[in-house]
C-alpha cells in the first residue's frame, strides 16, 4: 500500500512539473516577442511590431483570466481592424477553459502531494524519503515510455501530433483557422508552436530528471535494503 501511495506521489509530481512548465513558457510573452523579432513576422503580416506584441499580450492575458475580452484594434495593411474575429474569440474560450482546467488539476495534484507527505511523515518518518524516491523512479519509468512515444511522433510528424492534440481536447473544429481570414494563425504559425512544445518538454524533462537523479542516488546510497518489504 505504501509503495503504491509513493508511486501516486511520483505521478502527482510529474503532473505538477508539466503544468508548471506549460505555465512558465506558454504564457510568457517574451517567448513569442523574441521569435517575432527573429522571424521579422510583423513585416510579413504588414503590422507594426507594437501591434503584434500587443496582440499576443492580449491573448495571453485573456487565457490567464486577467481580462474578460480579446478586443484590440490594430493597423494592418494601412487599415484599422479588429485583431481577432468572432471565430477566433470563440476558439479562445475553449483554450482558456482548457488552461484553467489544467491549473486546477495542478493545484489538486499539489494538494495530494502535500497530503501524502504528511501521511508518510506520520506513518513512516524515517523511511519517508526512501518510499517517495522509489515512487519517483517508478513514475519516471512510466513517463519515459510515454515521452519516447510522443517524442518520436513530434520529431517525425509535428503536424499530425498537433492535429491529434486538438481533436482530443476540443469538441469542435474552431481551431481550424484560415490564414486568409484569421489573424491568430498568422501570428502563431506552426513553427512557433513547434518550438513552444519542444521548449516545454525540455523544461519539464529537466525538472523530472533532477528529481529522478536524486531519487536514484538516495535509493542506492541511503535507502535501507528491503525497506519496502517491512
Amino acid at each position: 500500500m505504501k509503495s503504491f501511495i509513493s508511486f501516486i506521489w511520483g505521478l502527482m509530481f510529474i503532473v505538477c512539473a508539466a503544468v508548471f512548465s506549460i505555465q512558465s513558457i506558454a504564457l510568457d510573452p517574451d517567448f513569442y516577442t523574441t521569435r517575432y523579432e527573429q522571424m521579422e513576422l510583423a513585416s510579413d503580416l504588414n503590422v507594426s511590431n507594437q501591434d503584434l506584441n500587443d496582440s499576443i499580450i492580449v491573448l495571453l492575458d485573456y487565457i490567464q483570466d486577467e481580462r474578460q475580452d480579446m478586443d484590440i484594434t490594430i493597423t494592418r495593411n494601412g487599415q484599422a481592424v479588429e485583431a481577432f474575429n468572432t471565430k477566433e474569440k470563440t476558439h479562445m474560450v475553449d483554450v482558456k477553459a482548457l488552461y484553467q482546467n489544467a491549473i486546477t488539476v495542478g493545484i489538486v495534484c499539489f494538494v495530494f502531494m502535500i497530503g501524502i507527505l504528511v501521511y508518510f511523515f506520520v506513518k513512516e518518518k524515517k523511511l519517508m524519503i526512501s518510499y517517495l524516491s522509489k515512487g519517483m523512479i517508478q513514475a519516471s519509468i512510466c513517463l519515459g515510455i510515454v515521452l519516447l512515444f510522443f517524442g518520436m511522433w513530434i520529431a517525425y510528424d509535428f503536424t499530425g501530433f498537433w492535429t491529434w492534440f486538438h481533436t482530443v481536447f476540443f469538441s469542435n473544429d474552431l481551431w481550424l483557422l484560415d490564414p486568409r481570414t484569421d489573424f491568430m494563425i498568422c501570428m502563431l504559425p506552426e513553427i512557433i508552436f513547434n518550438q513552444l512544445v519542444i521548449s516545454i518538454i525540455i523544461e519539464f524533462v529537466l525538472m523530472v530528471a533532477i528529481a529522478l537523479a536524486f531519487s536514484i542516488y538516495y535509493q542506492f546510497k541511503k535507502a535501507p535494503i528491503g525497506f519496502d518489504r517491512k
